[in-house]
C-alpha cells in the first residue's frame, strides 16, 4: 500500500473514530415526580374525562450531539390509575378494564424514532398492558433544555398520541366510554 493510500485511511479512521467519540451514547433518567402520563377518555361519547396513570421510571437514550432520544423506555403503574372519582378509578383498576390484579404494569419500549427536527419527530414503540403487545405512535418533541440551580442538564419531553383500547382487550363498556383513547407524556430528563 503506497504511503498516500495509508495516510488517507489513517486520517478518515481518525475522523470516524472522533467522530465516534464526540457522539456517545448516554443515558438519561427520569425522576417520576417531574414526569406525568395522561389520558382522556370520552364519557357516552361526549363529555372528556381526564386521567392519569403514574410514572414509575423512564430511560431515555440519545447521541451526546443531539436531544432527540434513539431509544425510550418506561414503565407505569395503572393499579394508582387517577381520574378524581373514586368509584371510576376502582372500575378501571377491576377486570372490566385495566384489571391490575393480574396485569399490575404498563410498559413502553420503542422501536422507532424518526425525524431530525428536535421539536417534531416521532417515537414508534411497543405498549404493553392488560397482558397484550401491541405499536402505537407517538407525536413528540423537545419543550426545554437547560440546567438546574445546581448546574445538572435537563431536558424536558411532551409527546401525545391516540389509542384504540379494544386492541388490548379493553373493550368492556362502549356506550359508556368511547373506545379512542387519548394520551399524552410530559417528562424532564436528567442528564449523565
Amino acid at each position: 500500500m503506497s504511503m498516500t493510500k495509508s495516510a488517507a485511511l489513517g486520517l478518515l479512521f481518525s475522523i470516524a473514530t472522533a467522530t465516534s467519540a464526540l457522539a456517545s451514547t448516554e443515558a438519561w433518567t427520569v425522576d417520576p415526580n417531574h414526569a406525568a402520563a395522561q389520558f382522556t377518555a370520552r364519557h357516552f361519547g361526549i363529555v372528556p374525562v381526564a386521567g392519569s396513570i403514574p410514572v414509575k421510571s423512564v430511560l431515555v437514550k440519545l447521541k451526546s450531539d443531539s436531544h432527540i432520544p434513539i431509544e425510550v423506555s418506561a414503565e407505569l403503574d395503572p393499579s394508582n390509575v387517577d381520574t378524581h372519582n373514586g368509584s371510576r378509578d376502582n372500575d378501571l383498576r377491576s377486570g372490566h378494564y385495566f384489571n391490575v390484579a393480574s396485569f399490575p404494569n404498563m410498559t413502553f419500549q420503542s422501536t422507532k424514532i424518526a425525524g431530525t427536527d428536535p421539536k417534531h419527530f416521532t417515537i414508534v414503540g411497543d405498549l404493553t398492558m392488560h397482558g397484550q403487545t401491541h405499536s402505537i405512535t407517538l407525536n413528540a418533541g423537545v419543550v426545554g433544555v437547560g440546567k438546574t440551580p445546581r448546574g445538572r442538564s435537563v431536558i424536558a419531553y411532551a409527546a401525545n398520541g391516540s389509542l384504540d383500547r379494544r386492541r388490548w382487550g379493553l373493550g368492556f363498556g362502549p356506550i359508556i366510554v368511547a373506545n379512542g383513547i387519548d394520551i399524552s407524556l410530559n417528562v424532564e430528563a436528567d442528564g449523565p
